[in-house]
């Protein structure tokens, strides 16, 4: 069933200057920056996103968008590799610099009021987990299991930041080279785990993986619970639906077309995307 559409609540977005208070770098590339992010940590939802300043202008000109990871207080976390000119300047960054925040932005993950969460993230699709794991209990859910797979065992983001000592937060950790957990891609969990119930199950990761995903969810001997949905990846240079750089292929009631990923996702549920269509597409790259 192709779901109804919803688009992100611009008023919401405010743009604030934070504080940086802690910069961690996780091994395998990846690094952790925590702002003081007031309206930010106050008002974001899990799978929206920030767009983050990554420098004086003009150069990056524009914005680079990240999942807000985690709030603690008037801190927010956000979880990224340096693999550009912008994420490169945001992973130089020291305790007591100023960074730019236009957030919130985009929608996020249904909350459900009872049951279980499985949570399917791959590599940097870590992201937006340790914040919907807190919020998921918060709103009623029994148990969240995170399902989190990553090349290798370096990269894999510490089991311990997703529960933050909470025992209802299970981590179940895969690697394609066998270093850490099962050994194999991290789908060849998802099955077993919607077969114990569950009321929601989120994903993000890398298009590639989504793919896979959709299709193992279509089979007919797995259990769908009623809320199923999938953050995406695009190119968004502004956040809120200006440059039309984050088109992507969905299904509708009156056919295809191409959906801003900054404003009706980036999560979106998994019936309502054009899977074929998206796997077409060149890979979108953070820069």
């Amino acid at each position: 069933m192709i779901g109804a559409r919803r688009l992100s609540d611009l008023s919401r977005a405010a743009d604030e200057m934070g504080e940086v208070v802690a910069v961690d770098r996780l091994g395998g590339g990846l690094v952790e920056v925590a702002v003081r992010l007031p309206h930010a940590a106050a008002t974001a939802r899990p799978g929206e996103f920030a767009q983050l300043r990554c420098g004086d202008p003009p150069m990056p000109l524009l914005r680079r968008p990240f999942s807000v990871a985690w709030v603690d207080g008037e801190v927010c976390g956000f979880v990224f590799e340096p693999v550009g000119e912008g994420t490169r300047r945001l992973a130089r960054l020291h305790t007591g610099d100023m960074l730019a925040s236009l957030a919130p932005l985009g929608t996020g993950f249904t909350l459900p009021a009872a049951g279980r969460v499985v949570c399917v993230a791959g590599g940097l699709g870590c992201a937006p987990f340790p914040l919907g794991a807190r919020r998921a209990l918060d709103a009623g859910a029994a148990e969240v299991v995170v399902l989190h797979g990553a090349a290798t065992e370096a990269r894999l983001y510490p089991a311990a930041r997703f529960s933050r000592g909470d025992p209802r937060i299970r981590v179940v950790e895969a690697t394609d080279d066998g270093s850490r957990g099962h050994h194999g891609l991290v789908t060849a969990l998802v099955a077993a785990e919607l077969r114990a119930g569950a009321a929601a199950l989120w994903a993000c990761g890398p298009n590639p993986m989504l793919v896979a995903l959709a299709a193992l969810l279509g089979a007919d001997d797995v259990a769908l619970p009623p809320i199923v949905e999938a953050s995406l990846e695009a190119p968004m240079g502004c956040g809120f639906g200006t440059c039309l750089g984050c088109a992507l292929p969905v299904r509708d009631v009156g056919g295809p077309r191409y959906a801003l990923c900054c404003r009706e996702g980036p999560v979106m549920p998994v019936a309502d995307v054009d899977w074929q269509a998206l796997r077409a597409l060149p890979p979108p790259h953070v820069a």
